[in-house]
């Protein structure tokens, strides 16, 4: 019990000493202490770092410190290892860097302490442990202490990379001739084949970021969003699965997914850009009509489910598209809104749905009335469908008795027109053969009863009466469907 403020009366006296003979002399007594089983290492060497006089400028004390720690720290197990690193360290970080070569004799003292510490097989410490300490003291990139230890700690850090690099599957060696670049996210998962169940994919749902392990040197980028990764999967069909999975929520669960949201107005954006730039139209059925299909698709479901709210969507989308002049895929979109306000409007409050109102002001601004598109062409039902979603908002108004101050743009007039005066044509039922009448009308008014009823019917009696027939020419088998393109 009186070894120790005995000890650190000794050590005092030491510091004080200005005669370099007689440190060296006083220092060899402690090592001898320490040698014969006198006194611990651990002792000794927590006594001289805790002292006040143990400052750089106190050169004899300083270099004969780190010198007998140097010496006996072998003799010290881990945990009190680490208890010192920590010391040290901070005592490193004490040395400004502005510090010339004059000091360089003390820098040099600590530098063989921190090389011995570092070193693997000494096996003073392990060195998970003095990545840990170093990531706690070294918290920002670039904070080392002075230039002189840099390179030690840089290269102790950097030493970690391959282990990181194993941990972070999204993250493999980019190889461009000799020079070998960490950090490229090249590897993808394969939506269906891929080990949707581990964690290999996982991302936080709110902010998307990889749930990272341990304090590792984890490549910049693995440390930020991984939204490229959240939209690539997204973009995928049947990705549904694997999109809930990555970000670990369940139907149960019903939460809310702000970072999911976003991706999927990223991926309608990036739709309506494609449709602006694609030569030729939807009737082909290439890729972009797929894309808009697929996009369909994903927004139902996810919004179905509450894992996207649908009025933070289009307001996100709104913003994206202000003084954009996408004029190319609005129609598309417009069909992809229809697809879920037309199955859901009734089960909801119509402030669920006229955010949808801000996008007539961006995407329709025409002073004059569009053209009328050709209803035998599959893609006026593109044309039509913002017509339709109008019907629709205006409907769910009448039910719940609003009145919305808002006119019908301009650029739709002679659309609407075109449906009312549809509904009441008395060779309704000859078309069905000829145009896309009868679609039309059922996209527009499917959520009023009374207008639905008849070019529902129409249909209905149609695809009997075809099935019919196919029926009675083939001896009661139906040799394929009836094309109709919804």
């Amino acid at each position: 019990a009186e070894l120790a403020p005995a000890l650190g009366h000794y050590v005092k006296l030491i510091s004080t000493t200005k005669n370099h003979q007689k440190s060296k002399l006083l220092f060899s007594l402690l090592e001898y202490g320490v040698t014969n089983n006198f006194v611990s290492a651990r002792l000794v060497c927590e006594t001289l770092l805790k002292c006040e006089s143990l400052v750089y400028h106190n050169e004899d004390f300083w270099c004969f410190s780190f010198l007998l720690i140097n010496k006996i720290i072998s003799g010290i197990d881990y945990k009190g290892v680490r208890d010192l690193l920590k010391t040290i360290l901070d005592k490193a970080q004490g040395i400004k860097s502005a510090v010339n070569v004059a000091v360089m004799n003390q820098l040099r003292a600590v530098q063989n302490v921190l090389e011995t510490i570092f070193d693997r097989n000494d096996c003073l410490l392990p060195s998970y442990l003095i990545l840990d300490e170093l990531q706690k003291k070294l918290p920002a990139r670039g904070s080392y202490p002075h230039w002189k230890f840099s390179k030690l700690i840089s290269s102790f850090i950097d030493s970690f990379r391959p282990t990181a690099q194993m941990v972070s599957i999204s993250v493999f060696m980019d190889i461009k001739g000799d020079e070998t670049a960490y950090g490229r996210s090249k590897l993808l998962p394969v939506v269906g084949h891929s080990a949707t169940l581990g964690n290999v994919w996982k991302l936080d749902p709110v902010t998307a970021k990889a749930p990272l392990r341990g304090l590792l040197p984890y490549n910049k980028e693995l440390m930020e969003p991984q939204t490229s990764l959240l939209k690539y999967v997204l973009e995928q069909p049947y990705s549904r699965e694997m999109v809930c999975n990555m970000l670990g929520v369940s139907k149960q669960q019903k939460q809310r997914c702000p970072v999911l949201e976003e991706q999927l107005v990223e991926l309608i954006v990036s739709a309506m850009e494609k449709s602006e730039n694609e030569i030729g139209s939807m009737e082909d059925g290439g890729p972009t009509q797929l894309l808009w299909q697929h996009l369909s698709s994903q927004l139902i479901y996810f919004v179905l489910f509450q894992y996207a709210s649908f009025p933070h969507i289009i307001m996100i989308l709104h913003n994206k598209l202000l003084g954009r002049n996408l004029r190319k895929g609005r129609d598309h979109l417009m069909w992809v809104l229809l697809q879920f306000i037309s199955g859901s409007i009734k089960k909801n409050l119509l402030n669920d749905f006229l955010p949808v109102m801000k996008l007539y002001d961006i995407l329709y601004p025409e002073k004059e009335p569009l053209p009328f598109p050709d209803v035998t062409k599959a893609s006026s039902i593109h044309a039509l469908a913002v017509t339709s979603v109008w019907i629709h908002l205006m409907k769910k108004a009448q039910v719940e008795q609003i009145s919305l101050q808002r006119r019908l743009p301009v650029a739709l007039s002679g659309h609407l027109e075109y449906l009312q005066n549809s509904l009441s044509s008395d060779n309704l039922s000859h078309t069905l053969n000829t145009d896309y009448r009868i679609p039309l009308l059922c996209n527009a008014y499917s959520t009023n009863q009374e207008c639905f009823t008849r070019p529902m019917a129409i249909l209905v009696e149609t695809v009997q009466g075809t099935a019919k027939q196919q029926a009675s020419l083939t001896g009661g088998v139906v040799s394929g469907p009836i094309n109709l393109y919804l």
